[in-house]
């Protein structure tokens, strides 16, 4: 982490590292400190299906609902896409540009996009993007009746503490028209909060978040059966298989996740590892690409599966499938 500050000409990075119970790394490099608030990109998709799951969990959604039972301006083909399909880039919606318009707001937008016409078949292909969570946005804002931020701190961010992540924060200051795919800010503590809470099932401290079923689905794949190989992120991550706003970056024989993934565009990379018991966080802001950035740090997250495996901590469920680049 020291080399990849001092090579990229990084302002710090953060490594975050706790395997079957023991805290083994909680370090910051550079000039970055736990308060360091960095953009956590495309890593905003975990944090936006676990606002949706509490609504699955409330039985306000279920993930095979149609988009059309909540915002009847998506008709057709689109209209026929599920919540599911919305939160694993499978809804066939298009590509809109509005999503990063600041001057509009999340609802404007989602209705341009609900006239455009579908990029595919629903359910038919695998195209990761950002489109369809700012859809799954909307809906949130729709039955819960707040903003999508205020219904992303009231569900999510106040009951873990996470006092320093938003959506629409000093990388991206618009209330009105957040990207619930990838406008997301956030600090190591606060992420390591969040993951700590997916490792537990669904709890943190006392406090339950999500039910152990919705922390399940999400780590369990949505694109069984389609070919995703030729897909840009694919090719980028080298993860051909994924959950819920999630990567599956490793699985056992019988398709189980063992570890997931939310990692984003500048390098943000944060884990759960169900093999090691544990979780993680490469924590850096690198702004060099994401064909570069990327696999970086999940370079840097198989080193520290590596360096756990040597210091013998136990693996309770053995990888059988290790994807990455």
């Amino acid at each position: 982490m020291t080399t990849r500050v001092e090579s990229e000409g990084l302002d710090g990075a953060g490594l975050l590292v706790v395997a079957n119970g023991t805290e083994y790394r909680n370090t910051m490099y550079g000039n970055y400190t736990n308060e360091t608030v960095i953009p956590i990109a495309s890593a905003s998709k975990w944090l936006t299906t676990a606002t949706m799951m509490t609504l699955v969990d409330e039985r306000k959604v279920s993930l095979d609902d149609p988009v059309s039972k909540f915002l009847p301006e998506f008709t057709g083909t689109t209209g026929n896409a599920t919540i599911r399909q919305l939160l694993s880039h499978t809804s066939g919606i298009a590509q809109a540009n509005c999503i990063w318009e600041e001057q509009q707001t999340l609802e404007q937008c989602v209705r341009t996009v609900a006239a455009q016409k579908p990029a595919y078949t629903t359910g038919t292909k695998f195209f990761y993007g950002n489109t369809s969570f700012s859809v799954a946005g909307r809906v949130i804002e729709v039955v819960t009746g707040q903003s999508f931020e205020k219904a992303f701190e009231s569900r999510i961010a106040n009951p873990l503490g996470m006092i320093h992540t938003r959506f629409d924060g000093n990388y991206y200051p618009t209330e009105s028209n957040p990207v619930p795919a990838a406008s997301a800010e956030s600090t190591m503590n606060d992420y390591g909060k969040f993951v700590q809470m997916i490792f537990n099932r669904g709890q943190l401290n006392g406090v339950r978040v999500l039910t152990e079923q919705s922390v399940l689905e999400m780590e369990t794949d949505s694109v069984k059966g389609l070919n995703t190989s030729t897909d840009s992120a694919v090719q980028t991550t080298g993860i051909p298989t994924y959950g819920l706003g999630t990567w599956r970056d490793v699985t056992t024989t019988d398709d189980v996740g063992v570890i997931t993934s939310g990692n984003g565009a500048y390098g943000f990379y944060p884990w759960v590892d169900r093999s090691r018991n544990g979780y993680g966080i490469v924590f850096v802001f690198d702004q060099r690409g994401s064909d570069v950035a990327v696999p970086e740090s999940q370079r840097e997250m198989h080193w520290v599966w590596a360096a756990l495996d040597n210091l013998g901590v136990p693996q309770t469920a053995m990888p059988t499938t290790i994807y990455g680049r």
